[in-house]
């Protein structure tokens, strides 16, 4: 039965596809299903059936979990100075309001998300009020910290992210009086729990989110599996997917992974969103057990961890140029700025001429001379590869680990 469960964890589908017996199919996924709630751990949580969501904690569930705990150790913006780190933890916040509401079918750029945080520019539609809501949600998350989580911040988060964006037979003083559905373009993909069930089970999560768990239940599968119930309860007739999100973040935070105020994970979600749904939709049809989201959301955390990490060298290489010029008493025009910011932001270890020119929009022998200038300031490193000549920033990249 192990050779089912590793390195995969597979739903029905996969397993018929990849499965080497002559056994039947149902034979095999009713064993399947038994040994897997042989060895779950059951959460203090029902589904639509009274019975209790479980997950398996699988080898690779326990890998991942491992690597973003030796991750969380490690204090990757010591190194960075409090504007820098501002600068960080500002960008992730803008990311996450931005595809936190383009998951969710928003539609506008990431330019008007900008301007809406940093000019305070007012949103000119729904979509962008929609983005604004979650970056205000967010702020307020940040605000209430050390508040224990309860049903009124719950329901401040929903009100927060949905603001002037309902339509009027959807606005809630708590929680959805009537049905709901959740669509995709062709078809229902998920019916939640009927009305009269919903405050019900959303006690259930707020005791879940105010206890101590049975140790097995990791601080971060605690919160994704409160983020896959308040999805499955689904409250509101819409915000459900925004709030949980943001509530997930509050969670994080308050629970020792600061680090999260300088991740988006909703940034890898939007570009993974056919598997985010998968996964919930695994969980919800193969009898709650929800393993096959909290595999596909720590990977997610994983790979936003990656991304930051970049994203934080790119912040620590600009800080270093930028003291060490300072120091140095070196004026640089608007030309070489920009070189060195293209530089950075595009992460290339080094640039040609032809770079040069295109980012600048200059003659062959300005480019030449540019960089030329700044070999000579020592901020570029030219060497010569092949018959070209390559210009390399001179500053280490590997410090920040």
């Amino acid at each position: 039965m192990d050779n089912y469960n590793s390195p995969l964890y597979m739903n029905r589908t996969d397993l018929l596809y990849r499965l080497k017996t002559d056994k039947d199919i149902n034979v095999v996924w009713a064993e399947l299903m038994e040994y897997r709630k042989n060895i779950g751990i059951e959460i203090p949580l029902i589904d639509q059936k009274s019975k209790n969501i479980f997950f398996v904690l699988t080898d690779k569930l326990k890998e991942n979990i491992a690597k973003i705990d030796d991750l969380a150790r490690q204090n990757i913006f010591e190194e960075l100075d409090e504007e820098t780190k501002m600068n960080v933890m500002l960008g992730a916040q803008a990311d996450e309001a931005f595809y936190s509401s383009v998951i969710e079918g928003a539609h506008t750029t990431k330019k008007r998300t900008k301007d809406m945080i940093e000019k305070k520019e007012q949103p000119k539609n729904k979509d962008e009020q929609m983005v604004l809501n979650n970056y205000n949600a967010l702020i307020y998350v940040l605000e209430k910290i050390s508040n224990p989580i309860s049903e009124r911040i719950i329901l401040d988060i929903y009100h927060i992210i949905t603001n002037s964006t309902l339509e009027i037979d959807e606005v809630v003083e708590k929680y959805r009086t009537g049905e709901n559905e959740v669509r995709n373009l062709e078809e229902v993909i998920y019916i939640p729990p009927k009305a009269e069930n919903v405050e019900g089970m959303m006690n259930l999560l707020i005791h879940f989110i105010r206890t101590e768990s049975d140790e097995r239940i990791h601080p971060i599968l605690k919160a994704i599996i409160i983020h896959y119930y308040f999805v499955y309860i689904h409250p509101f007739y819409d915000g459900n997917g925004r709030t949980a999100r943001a509530l997930t973040y509050m969670y994080l935070i308050q629970n020792g992974y600061s680090f999260f105020k300088y991740f988006s994970i909703s940034s890898l979600i939007k570009e993974a969103r056919q598997g985010y749904y998968k996964s919930i939709k695994n969980s919800e049809d193969y009898e709650s057990d929800m393993t096959y989201f909290a595999i596909f959301y720590t990977e997610m955390i994983l790979k936003s961890i990656v991304k930051v990490r970049n994203d934080f060298k790119r912040e620590y290489l600009k800080q270093v140029i930028k003291l060490d010029l300072e120091k140095r008493g070196v004026a640089l025009n608007k030309r070489q700025e920009k070189i060195i910011e293209k530089t950075i932001s595009f992460g290339k270890e080094s640039i040609d001429i032809e770079f040069y020119r295109k980012i600048n929009k200059v003659t062959q022998e300005t480019a030449r001379k540019d960089l030329n200038i700044l070999v000579e300031m020592r901020v570029y490193l030219k060497e010569k590869v092949g018959k070209k000549y390559q210009y390399r920033l001179r500053t280490n990249l590997d410090k920040p680990q």
